[in-house]
């Protein structure tokens, strides 16, 4: 028994001397970091920062001991002794000693920082004794870099922390004699990346003073929170997991906020074409859309699952290979962490890359741009919209197709023996000529043009109301044969106009036409059936613009005056104080704002008139013309002419003269240009030519107008013709 005992107690010696000799081991070496501050009088409390101290710990100054008020694992507090003197700081513990620095017994002396951290430009209160002066004013420093001092006293400085400081301890001097405090934590963002996107993309932060522990960073987007992932000193990892606004990125370390750059919001990627849609591992797609990135590894593109090589990278668009073993699938577009899923890709030898050209009308011959097209004719199946297409000639890579009769905007679709390949959308678009033409003589000048539910076309021509059918067949309507002036109301060709302009129709299909000369001018309204009445008129200013609201009410231009409303008694209410003058036809959306174009060189806009008769300018900018599409004030229009308003989309269309081009501008201000010039963007690139919209030209056309299918009519005056604009 006692055997067993004297085992037990041996084994608990052997057991007690392992665990204090595994306290050893863990015994963290004694160090010293820092030291503030490093002078004051006897009494004053002094931090010392470093590591391995305890309660047993020994603090000397010159050899004299010091009371240690209280002490942690990394930093204690003492009191500089009463019989110390300046010179070295002592830290002693068990066999153990380490230098803390210098002490000065002096006057001068700190007793705090507020706050400890923040970005340049952050005001920092800095308390102690001994600061006042009458030799001079105290110079403060952060890290070692000046900082201003803004207000003093002999107990506090504030100093505002000093550009690109760093990270480093404050130091007072007075009288040449100085005091280092604790250590400033200067904050700072150096960049964000991306600068660009929205909820669900992930921010990188990079800059300096984050603190390690990522809770301990607040991140914001405008106000609204991130998510912080991680973070070290010099890097901050946070998500975005809400929407946001565009705005300033600021982190916020201890209440103390430093502003970073603007994040800008935009939505996730917009996917509008993607060729070929099928095709071999290697081969280079092309994605069209918008809010792609410019820089490559912001993208990222994935064909069933499996990541794709990014060629070349734009905002509108990229290029990237297909990646072996791609197989059949959704693609899908990633940018900034925004995803938009795409359309099914097939990894097979036969593909369809481009149409050229990619709209027309019937009749068009298009060349089929692709691979694993079939040398023999017959082999290639091709239609559109299901629709059998005529194969001309055939290729490798390439087809030679014309449009057939009576074909809808689709996609254009090859089929191979077992294989099959969607193409690109071919739209059917293009200009014909509808009536007239350089040579016809139908046309004398004509200014005015109009559409009614019924697809009619009515325009303004030596003293006539004309009327077209759909067609193109010209039928009797207004005003007598031979284009005598005069002023009669009645019906049909038995009335009289004199010098008819600009014409606006209402949801009855009743015309108005601006008539008349310098001496009276009138508008008069024709009915669906030809009467014609007179429903206002004024004498010695001749009004220009016209335009008629859904509810009836008429609005007229008047020569350096803007726009006036026609109340129901013939009298007129100007709109607001605009000194515009607008000579050609306007338009009005559903909610009341009208639209017209500047008209001239000088005045190359679209501008907008609200219902409380404030003006504002839509698209372009006064005296700055040119040919450039663009977002507002950005895009350059030459001489905006007539303005003709979409009622299924809420675009407003116009003729530009000075750039022969039949251009668009969203309610939102982005200008496109349809058609014209020959898609050059040169001015006066004029002419006369039918086609696709990229071949059309145009000769001094005024004004046009829009049917419920969203075709525009476009009255040419240089080339004597109403021309059609097939848009869908």
């Amino acid at each position: 028994m006692k055997k067993i005992i004297y085992l037990i107690l041996a084994l608990f010696v052997i057991t007690a001397g392992c665990r204090k000799d595994d306290k050893k081991d863990l015994k963290v070496p004694l160090s010293v970091k820092h030291i503030w501050p490093n002078s004051g009088k006897a009494g004053t409390i002094v931090t010392i920062e470093g590591r391995g101290f305890n309660r047993d710990v020994k603090v000397s100054f010159s050899g004299a001991d010091a009371t240690v008020v209280d002490v942690k694992d990394t930093v204690m507090v003492v009191l500089a002794p009463e019989k110390g003197t300046t010179g070295t700081v002592t830290v002693k513990l068990e066999n153990e000693q380490a230098g803390a620095g210098n002490y000065t017994y002096q006057d001068l002396t700190m007793k705090g920082v507020s706050p400890g951290n923040g970005p340049a430009g952050t005001n920092v209160s800095i308390r102690g004794e001994g600061f006042s002066s009458l030799k001079g004013p105290a110079a403060v420093t952060i890290n070692g870099i000046a900082a201003t001092v803004t207000s003093l006293n002999d107990t506090l400085l504030i100093a505002a922390v000093p550009a690109n400081a760093g990270s480093g301890p404050v130091k007072v001097t007075v009288d040449g004699k100085s005091v280092t405090g604790p250590g400033f934590i200067f904050q700072q963002i150096n960049s964000i990346k991306p600068l660009k996107g929205g909820k669900g993309t992930r921010v990188v932060i990079t800059g300096e003073g984050f603190p390690a522990v990522a809770a301990d960073n607040t991140v914001d987007v405008n106000g609204t929170l991130l998510s912080v992932v991680s973070a070290t000193g010099t890097e901050i990892v946070a998500d975005i997991k809400n929407d946001v606004r565009t705005g300033p990125l600021s982190v916020t370390i201890n209440g103390q906020k430093t502003v970073g750059p603007v994040f800008t919001v935009i939505p996730p990627p917009v996917l509008q074409t993607v060729a070929p849609l099928s095709g071999p591992a290697g081969q280079e797609v092309t994605i069209s859309g918008s809010n792609f990135s410019g820089l490559t590894d912001e993208n990222e593109i994935l064909f069933n699952g499996v990541k794709a090589t990014i060629k070349t990278v734009a905002e509108k668009q990229l290029v990237v290979t297909v990646p072996a073993g791609a197989g059949t699938g959704n693609m899908k577009v990633t940018v900034n962490g925004q995803t938009t899923m795409g359309p099914v890709f097939k990894e097979q030898s036969l593909g369809i890359m481009k149409l050229a050209p990619d709209n027309g009308l019937e009749g068009t011959e298009v060349i089929i741009t692709g691979v694993g097209f079939s040398t023999n004719l017959t082999d290639n199946q091709v239609t559109i919209n299901g629709a059998p297409v005529t194969v001309k000639s055939a290729a490798a890579t390439t087809l030679t197709v014309t449009l057939p009769a009576g074909f809808t905007t689709g996609t254009l679709d090859v089929q191979v023996g077992s294989l099959k390949a969607t193409g690109p959308v071919f739209r059917k678009a293009g200009v014909i000529t509808l009536a007239g033409g350089p040579t016809t003589g139908l046309f004398r000048w004509p200014e005015g043009i109009t559409v009614d539910s019924r697809g009619n076309i009515y325009v303004t021509d030596n003293n006539q109301l004309l009327k077209f059918l759909p067609d193109g067949t010209q039928v009797p309507f207004v005003g007598n044969a031979g284009g005598t002036a005069g002023y009669r109301d009645a019906n049909g060709t038995t009335a009289m106009l004199e010098g008819p302009r600009s014409l606006a129709i209402d949801a009855q299909d009743n015309i108005y036409v601006v008539d008349g000369g310098a001496q009276r001018s009138y508008v008069r309204k024709v009915t669906p059936a030809g009467d014609v009445s007179t429903v206002w008129s004024i004498s010695g200013r001749i009004p220009g613009g016209l335009c008629v609201s859904r509810s009836g009410t008429l609005y007229v231009s008047m020569m350096y005056q803007g726009v006036f409303r026609v109340e129901s008694n013939g009298a007129t209410t100007r709109i607001g104080n605009g000194s515009q003058s607008i000579p050609y036809q306007m338009t009005i959306d559903a909610s009341g704002v009208l639209y017209f174009g500047g008209g001239d060189f000088y005045s190359p806009y679209i501008a907008r008139v609200s219902e409380t008769g404030s003006y504002s300018y839509l698209a372009g900018a006064v005296f700055q013309e040119g040919f450039a599409d663009g977002q507002g004030s950005m895009a350059r229009l030459g001489s905006p002419m007539g303005v003709a308003l979409d009622p299924t989309t809420g675009n407003i269309y116009f003729h530009d003269d000075m750039n022969r081009a039949v251009r668009m501008v969203t309610p939102g201000g982005e200008v496109t240009t349809i058609t014209g010039a020959q898609g050059t963007f040169i001015p006066f690139k004029g002419g006369y030519k039918d086609g696709t919209l990229k071949e059309a030209l145009f000769q001094q056309a005024q004004n046009l107008c829009v049917d419920k299918d969203g075709n525009i009519y476009l009255l040419d005056g240089g080339n004597k013709a109403i021309r059609k604009i097939v848009l869908k």
